[in-house]
């Protein structure tokens, strides 16, 4: 009776043993990830709390580790790509400038003309043809600019430029800080409404004056004055001036500030490129063609 009670013990402990390992094969079975095997090789460490039965390799890509619980990595985050904003029709428009305003408010010609003559003694001003002359047109020989007949676009800029520092000239800048935009729009107006001067027959027939006033010199690289400054000098309005009828030691002097920096309100740097590249005698000729020309 023990006997037999002992061999039935000892199976059914060998039964135990068998549905036991066979139990625990079955459940590494289903918790082995699908890429175990063949790639990861045999005997290869299974990397701690990730759940597959393979490691990671250093490097791998797209082998990262599974976050626990068998939660999806996050995708990742598409890069924002730079839209440029529409372009509108005021991207088109010209510059909100303040000799704009200046022309805009300036509209009284009494008090231009007052101004021009008798000048400002509120502001303790003199009159402007003190030294543009009474009609605009300074006296022969003078270092002062002729007035009739220019832009009122560039006129108004001019003093405006005064005004800010943008130009300078201690005599100007004082006069421009005396005024409001709308007197300074107003002087605009009634000088670039008088008539140009009437100019003197040239002293000489083409020369380099005119040689560089049409054509230019590509030894040096220069275009021709005529492509911004007009025929003859005449002007492009509304911000190219007029150079014809410009007293001869206005225009020297104004090249000559251009050249060295100390006048530098010009589009861009272009008139100060230019004078660089001008010789004296350039200059000379271009300021005796420029006050005779007709």
């Amino acid at each position: 009776m023990n006997a037999n009670m002992a061999a039935l013990t000892k199976g059914a402990l060998s039964v135990i043993v068998v549905v036991g390992v066979g139990v625990a094969a079955i459940a590494a079975l289903m918790h082995m990830s699908p890429d175990a095997g063949p790639r990861a090789g045999r005997g290869a460490p299974v990397a701690a709390g990730s759940g597959s039965g393979t490691a990671a390799a250093p490097g791998a890509r797209g082998n990262a580790p599974a976050p626990a619980g068998g939660a999806q990595p996050p995708a990742p985050t598409p890069a924002k790509v730079a839209v440029a904003p529409p372009r509108k029709a005021t991207d088109f428009s010209p510059a909100d400038e303040p000799w704009r305003h200046a022309l805009e408010t300036g509209t009284d010609t009494a008090t231009a003309q007052s101004i021009a003559n008798g000048g400002k003694s509120s502001a303790g001003l003199a009159g402007c043809s003190s030294c543009h002359g009474a009609q605009g047109v300074p006296a022969p020989g003078t270092t002062f600019p002729a007035l009739a007949g220019s832009s009122p676009e560039y006129l108004a800029k001019q003093l405006m430029d005064y005004r800010s520092g943008a130009r300078q000239n201690v005599i100007m800048a004082s006069i421009a800080k005396g005024l409001d935009e709308g007197e300074i729009g107003s002087l605009a107006r009634y000088y670039g409404s008088l008539p140009a001067p009437a100019l003197p027959a040239p002293s000489t027939s083409g020369g380099r004056g005119q040689q560089l006033h049409d054509f230019g010199d590509n030894a040096l690289a220069l275009a021709a004055c005529a492509n911004c400054h007009g025929a003859r000098g005449s002007g492009e309005s509304p911000l190219l001036p007029r150079l014809a009828g410009q007293p001869t030691a206005y225009f020297t002097s104004q090249m000559d500030a251009f050249r060295n920096g100390s006048r530098a309100n010009d589009d861009v740097g272009t008139m100060r490129a230019i004078a660089q590249r001008l010789t004296p005698a350039d200059t000379a000729a271009l300021a005796q063609y420029y006050a005779g020309v007709q």
